[in-house]
């Protein structure tokens, strides 16, 4: 591990990547009165951060991999509407890092997992509103809630171990069935026999909005833009100097990698790489619905999400493995589509509109937050998976502490980029 060193006040950060997560970053470092350059090649908000389902959730400590997932598997595989696809042909590549998310569902792992993820989600909300109003936009942070809809007592059964993961980190769940079902959201289909509600939880209505308002803020406050590709860096002593991009140098005495499914390529020239794979995320955005979920909903057993936005109804879900460069299947996004109409049978709409995004994931579900393990003047905020909407303020202000030389927080620890080995 390099020696621990400040960088002072009013020095220069670069923050690769302007999606959610960096622009959080970017917003906590110009706070402290650093001059700040963000580079992506677009603009800001526009990746993985604008398609997401909305959440800003602390119940997202449960991970992705639990005991008996995957006994699920092969079924999710063989059914072309199931929640997971992996493309024949990245069968091979994805298959260590499939490996590494199995020796990951062990409860002893869940646990310790969970809690990870519950220390950098806690409070998600309270976290975003500072953030917010700082944006001018703070009408976009609501706590609403969010329900779990299920079509079977099987199937809701089927998710015990994760309320019970929940609430043991004191996540407030309520449980409805039958006729309370349908009183509390007429909306849904009357084949819901058990709703989960976790009514402590919040969301957003747009998700770009929030991200162009932060990026506005930004550049109000003389941050920097810059629309292009990093190539490589330039170090001296240990540290780096310089960053070669398509457009030109930029000088900087830090930066922040969060370039979220592009990120290990950057890392992997600054001395670390980490199994870091893009979980293709796909959603239909619904224009004029004539019925929405009362508040976001999950189809317990399609695994997607159901939320009102500002312009129509967005369903987001689905995990397709098939790397960075393959084109979109949208025939994915049409699944949604008509998991919406069974969720709620009195569903008509106006336009759709597809959209197919990457999620940086890692086989434990913690993303990387924390110093380089090699370059001094390097700090990590990637792979934040399902959770880089709910995690980007908790994640900008473990950065920003450890910029600044002092003790974060949150524990950044359990989320090291050498824990790998």
């Amino acid at each position: 591990m390099t020696p621990v060193a400040a960088l002072s006040s009013s020095t220069r950060i670069a923050v690769i990547g302007a999606g959610v997560v960096g622009l959080a970053c970017a917003a906590r470092l110009q706070m402290r009165g650093h001059a700040v350059t963000l580079i992506d090649p677009r603009e800001p908000g526009t990746h993985c951060s604008s398609g997401n389902a909305g959440c800003l959730s602390r119940a997202s400590c449960v991970p992705l991999g639990l005991p008996g997932t995957w006994k699920k598997v092969p079924g999710w595989l063989l059914d072309p509407k199931g929640p997971l696809v992996i493309r024949p042909s990245y069968a091979l590549s994805i298959a260590p890092w499939l490996w590494r998310f199995r020796r990951n569902t062990t409860l002893e792992r869940v646990n310790a997992i969970a809690d990870a993820l519950h220390a950098l989600l806690d409070g998600t909300v309270v976290k975003w509103r500072p953030l917010a109003e700082w944006a001018g936009v703070q009408e976009l942070i609501r706590q609403e809630g969010y329900a779990f809809a299920y079509r079977s007592e099987a199937s809701f059964l089927g998710d015990a171990l994760g309320r019970e993961l929940r609430r043991a980190r004191g996540v407030k769940i309520d449980v409805l069935t039958g006729g309370a079902v349908r009183e509390f959201d007429p909306a849904l289909s009357p084949e819901i026999t058990h709703l989960a509600v976790l009514p402590e939880q919040g969301h957003t209505p747009n998700p770009l909005r929030l991200s162009q308002a932060l990026a506005a803020r930004l550049r109000a406050g003389g941050a920097v833009f810059l629309q292009g590709e990093v190539g490589g860096f330039e170090l001296s002593d240990g540290r780096i100097a310089r960053i070669v991009t398509d457009q030109g140098i930029v000088d900087a005495d830090g930066i922040v990698v969060a370039a979220g499914a592009h990120s290990n390529a950057l890392t992997s020239q600054l001395g670390t790489s980490v199994p870091l794979e893009t979980e293709r995320g796909y959603h239909v955005m619904l224009a004029s619905p004539s019925v929405q979920p009362r508040i976001p909903t999950c189809a317990g057993e399609g695994k997607y999400f159901a939320t009102p936005m500002e312009g129509g109804l967005r369903i987001a879900g689905a995990v397709e493995f098939a790397g960075l460069a393959a084109e979109p299947n949208y025939g994915r996004a049409d699944v949604l589509l008509g998991g919406a109409r069974r969720l709620l049978p009195g569903l008509a709409h106006g336009g759709v509109e597809r959209w197919m995004g990457h999620r940086p994931s890692l086989p434990d579900s913690k993303p990387v937050i924390g110093r380089s393990p090699k370059v001094r003047n390097a700090y990590f905020a990637f792979g934040h998976g399902h959770v880089g909407l709910t995690g980007a303020p908790a994640t900008a202000e473990i950065v920003a502490a450890l910029v600044a030389g002092e003790t974060p927080a949150i524990d950044p620890r359990p989320f090291a980029a050498d824990r790998f080995g």
